[in-house]
């Protein structure tokens, strides 16, 4: 597949078997983000959907380009151990102009296989035509891995720091598979990072030919 394309970065944490030896933030240049934000004008005339926590720093990042932000803090433990379609009833939309920037960051990895699909569906419900999603998956072997809080320094860097203990990898979601469960998305472009993360980039619409 000719959009995958690997590029060396910094290392992301090693997933240690106990919180004591967690690791702390580290900041990685983020070609995925940049090709989100590519050709995006600075005018402050579109919406962001962040699914992860609020951070000064993300917001700085999105008011370049947005007006309407909004943080749905979907990656909190706590909130994944709700009623996943209460959780989602919830993910609000955006009446004036719906979400055209979308921020996933890792919860397709954080999810169970079933819950997967109808998250996808519920973006699709309160995204724009040609809206752009931003999405991390784990790509390394490890036999553990760690939830990360990802924010943005700018708009091809990011931090990523851990958000809970380390935990058993789940069944590492591989590109075809990606491709597949987030349509209507389309994946136009990946990015694989040394430290173990492929991040992906895709758009609504209909397949090209």
């Amino acid at each position: 597949m000719d959009w995958l394309r690997r590029t060396e970065r910094t290392p992301l944490p090693s997933a240690g078997a106990s919180d004591e030896t967690a690791p702390g933030p580290v900041e990685l240049a983020t070609p995925g983000i940049a090709a989100l934000l590519e050709g995006v004008l600075e005018d402050r005339s579109h919406a962001v959907l962040d699914l992860g926590a609020a951070a000064d720093s993300s917001l700085r990042v999105y008011t370049r380009f947005a007006r309407r932000i909004r943080f749905a803090d979907l990656l909190a433990d706590g909130t994944l151990r709700l009623a996943w379609a209460a959780v989602l009833h919830a993910l609000p939309p955006q009446p004036e102009r719906a979400y055209d920037l979308v921020f996933a960051w890792d919860i397709l990895d954080r999810l169970l296989p079933e819950e997967r699909p109808r998250l996808v569906e519920r973006l699709a419900e309160v995204t724009a035509p040609d809206a752009r999603l931003h999405v991390v998956v784990e790509a390394s072997e490890r036999a553990r891995t760690q939830p990360l809080r990802f924010t943005l320094l700018d708009s091809d860097r990011m931090r990523c720091e851990p958000s809970g203990p380390a935990r058993p990898a789940r069944w590492q979601l591989l590109p075809a598979e990606v491709e597949r469960l987030l349509v209507p998305f389309r994946v136009v472009r990946a990015f694989t990072l040394k430290g173990g993360l492929r991040e992906y980039v895709a758009v609504r619409g209909p397949p090209t030919a």
